[in-house]
């Protein structure tokens, strides 16, 4: 059954920032990707090529703007990098590792203990394949920090291995072929993959070549990666084609499913579907395709998601030059309508990817025609016009949204002792002591947008989201 990917939910809005330049490059940018230390600091790698070395950056986010760029990759050791990506980074607490291929020196790892502020000497994870090769690497770790690694291995034939570490990446066991349950025997010989771990379950998403119909397909093992016992479809285009389209799949762990988004032409155009796996059970849920434009066929791909129980996002590319926006705080096929275009005039944006984090989606993407890595937060703001509060019945904001940057904080006992309001970035732009009991506040010349705004009274301390319009 195809769906499209809308339906009646309550309603919520995502409000975006301005862009915040992660770094500027006139060098060609690999996809970058997006994760969070163990305190919520968004960290971003991506990487770049010149005409004779390639290099992995990695930045972090702190104080409302992205740290100097830390080389990934120490020498003698020389990445392989690919528009699409290539390389993968997994973050464990404070520890961020990645994994990448070596010119003609197969696969692997480097850490950083720091939050990616160094990183050290790089581990083998596949050494190189006499008469074949391995590449298109990704990366997960299981609950205790050890990472678990699959790459393409391509020798008579693609098939996607796997090897797992159990000693926090100094090591890497012996490889297992985590397509094997999938019909066909091969996979499509440069599309990435994606993993997630949940306890001693790992599930991997890839595109599938079975005969030429390459559909996407995930496997899972229970035994921490040390077989893979059965694989599902959840693709049902069955697209037949006979190269490598070149547009992996991802996924995200929602509460008891996953989420998984893809490219497929079978239609004749490129378009971006989902679908829903339940984790345990590999049940597979109906369908979806995005529809923009008032349903105008125009080219999709490069597609992401990132979710959390039952809030999604997914973001991809169209037009191959526009980012498209779509997300659900109800679950899977409930996406609100119509999705949130990101788009400059004469300019070329590309590979979009997502995070998400305490009530925030967090976008990465490249801006090919200005040379410059950009970030973009998105808070996510229910549309009741009241903030909930910590403790029920005790403070209220109103209006909210502020349409002139007026707002009352009410309180039903107590008094105001203290207040703060932050902006997306981080900055706190207001703070006043010694309010009488119920303030109004009048926020002129402050920027229209979400903040972040902390009262302390004497019946306690509430966090909330106020709208300035």
């Amino acid at each position: 059954m195809l769906l499209n990917a809308f339906g009646l939910q309550a309603q919520s809005t995502v409000i975006w920032s301005d862009s915040i330049v992660v770094v500027p490059t006139s060098l060609p940018v690999t996809a970058p990707r997006i994760s969070f230390l163990q305190n919520g600091t968004p960290v971003v790698t991506w990487g770049t090529s010149a005409s004779s070395t390639s290099q992995i950056w990695c930045s972090r986010f702190e104080n409302g703007g992205f740290t100097a760029p830390a080389p990934v990759v120490q020498s003698p050791n020389s990445p392989i990098l690919f528009g699409f990506g290539g390389y993968d980074m997994a973050i464990y607490g404070n520890k961020i590792f990645v994994v990448f291929e070596q010119l003609a020196g197969g696969i692997w790892c480097v850490s950083s203990s720091d939050g990616g502020q160094s990183f050290g000497t790089a581990v083998l994870v596949q050494a190189p394949i006499s008469g074949g090769y391995a590449t298109i690497s990704s990366i997960t770790t299981d609950d205790n920090g050890n990472p678990i690694i699959s790459y393409i291995r391509e020798k008579n034939g693609a098939v996607y291995e796997v090897r797992k570490s159990t000693d926090g990446g100094l090591s890497f066991g012996d490889p297992v072929i985590a397509n094997a349950p999938a019909p066909g025997g091969a996979v499509c010989e440069c599309c990435s993959a994606d993993m997630l771990t949940s306890g001693d379950s790992v599930w991997i998403v890839f595109r599938n070549n079975d005969q030429n119909i390459r559909d996407i397909w995930i496997s899972r093992s229970t035994d921490l990666a040390a077989s893979f016992d059965i694989a599902a479809d959840i693709d049902e285009t069955d697209w037949q084609v006979n190269t490598c389209p070149i547009s992996g799949p991802r996924m995200a762990r929602m509460a008891d499913s996953i989420a998984g988004v893809w490219m497929s032409q079978a239609s004749g155009t490129a378009r971006v579907y989902a679908n829903t796996l339940h984790a345990g059970k590999m049940t597979v849920g109906p369908q979806m395709e995005f529809l923009t434009d008032g349903g105008v066929t125009v080219p999709q791909t490069f597609p992401d998601i990132a979710a959390e129980d039952d809030t999604v996002g997914i973001v991809f590319l169209e037009k191959s030059r526009e980012i498209v926006f779509f997300h659900t705080t109800t679950g899977m096929g409930n996406f609100q309508q119509p999705g949130i275009r990101i788009a400059k005039p004469n300019h070329t944006l590309q590979w979009p990817t997502l995070g998400f984090h305490e009530g925030a989606f967090h976008l990465v993407y490249v801006d090919a025609t200005a040379d410059l890595v950009l970030y973009r937060r998105g808070t996510l703001l229910s549309t009741n016009s009241t903030v909930e509060p910590t403790q029920e019945g005790q403070i209220q904001i109103f209006p909210n949204p502020a349409p002139d940057g007026s707002f009352q904080i009410l309180c039903r006992e107590g008094m105001v002792e203290e207040l703060m309001l932050w902006n997306l970035l981080g900055q706190c732009v207001h703070h006043w002591r010694g309010l009488e009991n119920n303030p109004i506040l009048t926020l002129t010349g402050t920027l229209p947008g979400i903040y972040t705004i902390r009262v302390k009274h004497s019946g306690g301390v509430f966090i909330g989201k106020v709208q300035i319009k």
